[in-house]
Protein backbone atom coordinates (compact mmCIF):
# COMPACT_ATOMS: atom_id res chain seq x y z
CA UNK A 1 0.00 0.00 0.00
CA UNK A 2 1.29 3.45 -1.09
CA UNK A 3 1.99 6.02 1.52
CA UNK A 4 2.11 3.75 4.48
CA UNK A 5 5.17 2.83 5.16
CA UNK A 6 8.57 4.27 6.00
CA UNK A 7 9.88 7.33 4.46
CA UNK A 8 7.02 9.31 3.79
CA UNK A 9 7.15 12.85 2.63
CA UNK A 10 6.15 15.80 5.05
CA UNK A 11 3.58 16.90 2.29
CA UNK A 12 1.18 15.49 0.54
CA UNK A 13 1.50 17.45 -2.33
CA UNK A 14 4.24 18.34 -4.16
CA UNK A 15 5.94 22.11 -2.63
CA UNK A 16 8.41 22.36 -5.68
CA UNK A 17 5.02 22.93 -7.92
CA UNK A 18 4.95 26.02 -5.27
CA UNK A 19 7.94 27.92 -5.86
CA UNK A 20 9.44 26.38 -2.87
CA UNK A 21 12.88 24.97 -2.37
CA UNK A 22 15.47 23.84 0.12
CA UNK A 23 16.67 26.28 2.44
CA UNK A 24 14.61 28.78 1.49
CA UNK A 25 11.91 27.79 4.81
CA UNK A 26 12.59 29.74 7.81
CA UNK A 27 14.55 28.07 10.93
CA UNK A 28 13.07 27.45 13.80
CA UNK A 29 14.45 29.59 16.95
CA UNK A 30 15.01 28.39 19.87
CA UNK A 31 14.19 31.23 22.95
CA UNK A 32 11.92 33.80 23.45
CA UNK A 33 10.65 36.29 20.56
CA UNK A 34 11.38 40.01 20.82
CA UNK A 35 9.27 42.20 22.68
CA UNK A 36 8.77 44.78 20.02
CA UNK A 37 9.01 44.14 16.05
CA UNK A 38 11.35 45.55 14.33
CA UNK A 39 10.43 49.33 12.60
CA UNK A 40 10.83 50.05 9.68
CA UNK A 41 9.85 54.04 10.20
CA UNK A 42 11.16 55.49 13.16
CA UNK A 43 9.38 58.71 15.13
CA UNK A 44 9.78 61.86 14.80
CA UNK A 45 12.26 63.50 17.50
CA UNK A 46 10.71 65.47 19.72
CA UNK A 47 11.31 69.29 19.72
CA UNK A 48 13.33 70.87 22.68
CA UNK A 49 13.03 74.64 22.72
CA UNK A 50 11.81 76.86 25.20
CA UNK A 51 8.22 77.36 23.82
CA UNK A 52 7.86 73.45 24.40
CA UNK A 53 9.44 73.30 27.57
CA UNK A 54 7.01 76.56 28.55
CA UNK A 55 3.73 74.80 27.26
CA UNK A 56 4.33 71.16 28.72
CA UNK A 57 4.63 73.29 32.09
CA UNK A 58 1.57 74.96 31.53
CA UNK A 59 0.23 71.50 30.70
CA UNK A 60 1.00 69.63 33.74
CA UNK A 61 0.20 72.51 36.20
CA UNK A 62 -3.28 72.87 34.33
CA UNK A 63 -3.59 69.24 35.23
CA UNK A 64 -2.58 69.25 38.74
CA UNK A 65 -4.66 72.28 39.55
CA UNK A 66 -8.00 70.63 37.96
CA UNK A 67 -7.41 67.19 40.01
CA UNK A 68 -7.04 69.27 43.50
CA UNK A 69 -10.02 71.38 42.88
CA UNK A 70 -13.04 70.29 45.09
CA UNK A 71 -15.59 68.84 42.16
CA UNK A 72 -12.83 66.55 41.37
CA UNK A 73 -14.17 63.00 42.54
CA UNK A 74 -11.49 60.91 43.85
CA UNK A 75 -11.36 57.13 44.32
CA UNK A 76 -11.47 55.73 47.51
CA UNK A 77 -8.10 54.30 48.91
CA UNK A 78 -7.63 51.57 50.82
CA UNK A 79 -6.12 53.12 54.48
CA UNK A 80 -2.89 51.60 55.04
CA UNK A 81 -2.70 50.92 58.96
CA UNK A 82 0.82 53.37 59.33
CA UNK A 83 0.11 56.93 57.98
CA UNK A 84 2.96 58.06 56.05
CA UNK A 85 4.06 62.26 55.72
CA UNK A 86 3.34 62.92 52.28
CA UNK A 87 -0.52 61.41 53.19
CA UNK A 88 -0.70 64.07 55.87
CA UNK A 89 0.34 66.28 53.67
CA UNK A 90 -1.98 65.20 51.32
CA UNK A 91 -4.90 65.61 53.25
CA UNK A 92 -4.12 69.14 54.30
CA UNK A 93 -3.80 70.38 50.81
CA UNK A 94 -7.07 69.18 50.13
CA UNK A 95 -8.64 70.86 52.98
CA UNK A 96 -6.72 74.01 51.33
CA UNK A 97 -9.02 72.82 48.09
CA UNK A 98 -11.85 72.67 49.94
CA UNK A 99 -11.87 75.91 51.21
CA UNK A 100 -11.63 77.39 47.36
CA UNK A 101 -14.31 80.17 46.96
CA UNK A 102 -15.21 80.88 43.09
CA UNK A 103 -15.89 84.20 41.55
CA UNK A 104 -19.98 84.64 41.86
CA UNK A 105 -19.67 87.46 39.56
CA UNK A 106 -18.97 84.66 37.06
CA UNK A 107 -21.43 82.40 37.96
CA UNK A 108 -24.89 81.78 38.10
CA UNK A 109 -26.91 83.31 41.45
CA UNK A 110 -28.82 79.76 41.57
CA UNK A 111 -25.61 77.78 42.28
CA UNK A 112 -24.27 79.89 45.21
CA UNK A 113 -25.24 78.72 48.51
CA UNK A 114 -27.32 79.73 51.02
CA UNK A 115 -26.87 79.55 54.88
CA UNK A 116 -29.95 79.64 56.72
CA UNK A 117 -30.45 82.41 59.49
CA UNK A 118 -31.13 80.99 62.87
CA UNK A 119 -34.49 82.07 63.84
CA UNK A 120 -35.14 83.42 67.01
CA UNK A 121 -37.71 82.03 69.18
CA UNK A 122 -39.86 84.42 70.92
CA UNK A 123 -40.35 82.80 74.34
CA UNK A 124 -43.76 83.77 75.46
CA UNK A 125 -43.85 85.38 79.13
CA UNK A 126 -45.62 83.59 81.52
CA UNK A 127 -48.49 85.07 83.13
CA UNK A 128 -48.41 85.44 86.97
CA UNK A 129 -51.12 83.82 88.54
CA UNK A 130 -52.77 85.59 90.74
CA UNK A 131 -53.66 83.32 94.41
CA UNK A 132 -57.21 83.69 95.37
CA UNK A 133 -56.09 85.02 98.83
CA UNK A 134 -54.37 88.39 97.57
CA UNK A 135 -57.32 88.62 95.68
CA UNK A 136 -59.38 88.71 98.77
CA UNK A 137 -57.34 90.63 100.77
CA UNK A 138 -57.43 93.59 97.90
CA UNK A 139 -60.88 93.56 97.72
CA UNK A 140 -61.40 93.31 101.93
CA UNK A 141 -59.11 96.58 101.86
CA UNK A 142 -61.15 98.42 99.10
CA UNK A 143 -64.38 97.42 100.59
CA UNK A 144 -62.93 98.83 104.57
CA UNK A 145 -61.79 101.90 102.16
CA UNK A 146 -65.36 102.99 101.10
CA UNK A 147 -66.49 102.44 104.29
CA UNK A 148 -64.57 104.45 105.99
CA UNK A 149 -65.68 107.54 102.93
CA UNK A 150 -69.20 106.67 103.61
CA UNK A 151 -69.67 106.45 107.68
CA UNK A 152 -68.17 109.99 108.44
CA UNK A 153 -69.49 112.09 105.23
CA UNK A 154 -69.67 115.56 107.58
CA UNK A 155 -65.98 115.07 107.96
CA UNK A 156 -65.00 114.74 104.42
CA UNK A 157 -67.33 117.76 103.77
CA UNK A 158 -65.27 119.84 106.90
CA UNK A 159 -62.08 119.15 105.20
CA UNK A 160 -63.06 120.32 101.69
CA UNK A 161 -64.86 123.30 103.18
CA UNK A 162 -61.15 124.22 104.59
CA UNK A 163 -59.00 123.37 102.44
CA UNK A 164 -61.10 125.93 99.81
CA UNK A 165 -60.81 128.83 102.43
CA UNK A 166 -57.03 127.47 102.99
CA UNK A 167 -56.83 128.78 99.38
CA UNK A 168 -59.21 132.11 99.15
CA UNK A 169 -56.89 133.43 102.16
CA UNK A 170 -53.59 132.40 100.02
CA UNK A 171 -55.41 134.31 97.14
CA UNK A 172 -55.97 137.05 98.45
CA UNK A 173 -52.92 138.44 100.50
CA UNK A 174 -50.81 137.65 97.01
CA UNK A 175 -53.29 140.09 95.22
CA UNK A 176 -52.66 142.98 98.31
CA UNK A 177 -48.86 142.72 97.98
CA UNK A 178 -49.17 142.91 94.01
CA UNK A 179 -50.99 146.28 95.07
CA UNK A 180 -49.00 147.47 97.13
CA UNK A 181 -45.99 147.00 94.53
CA UNK A 182 -47.94 148.92 91.87
CA UNK A 183 -48.61 151.94 93.85
CA UNK A 184 -44.56 152.53 94.96
CA UNK A 185 -43.91 153.96 91.55
CA UNK A 186 -46.96 156.67 92.40
CA UNK A 187 -45.28 158.33 95.57
CA UNK A 188 -43.24 160.93 94.65
CA UNK A 189 -39.72 161.55 96.62
CA UNK A 190 -38.25 164.95 96.92
CA UNK A 191 -34.82 166.13 98.20
CA UNK A 192 -33.94 169.33 97.82
CA UNK A 193 -30.17 168.59 98.67
CA UNK A 194 -30.02 170.43 102.11
CA UNK A 195 -29.03 167.93 103.87
CA UNK A 196 -25.82 166.51 101.84
CA UNK A 197 -22.95 166.69 103.88
CA UNK A 198 -23.99 168.38 106.97
CA UNK A 199 -22.89 165.23 108.88
CA UNK A 200 -19.49 165.42 107.92
CA UNK A 201 -16.82 167.44 110.27
CA UNK A 202 -14.96 168.54 107.29
CA UNK A 203 -17.79 171.04 106.03
CA UNK A 204 -18.87 172.03 109.49
CA UNK A 205 -17.06 175.42 109.08
CA UNK A 206 -17.34 175.82 105.51
CA UNK A 207 -19.18 178.39 104.15
CA UNK A 208 -20.57 177.88 100.60
CA UNK A 209 -18.98 179.08 97.74
CA UNK A 210 -20.71 180.11 94.71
Amino acid sequence: MAGRGRGVAAFSFNVEALGIGRGTMPETRVGPTPLFPSTDFKAVPLKVNEEEEYMLALKQELRGMMQRKPHNIKPLASKAEVERYTERYLKRSQEEAEEWTPDWSHLPKELMPRTKKPQVKTVPKKKTKISRKETEDVLNKLDELAKKDTGNPEKSDEETENAKKSDEEELEEFEEEDIEEDNDYIESYFDNGEDFGALSDDNMDAEATY
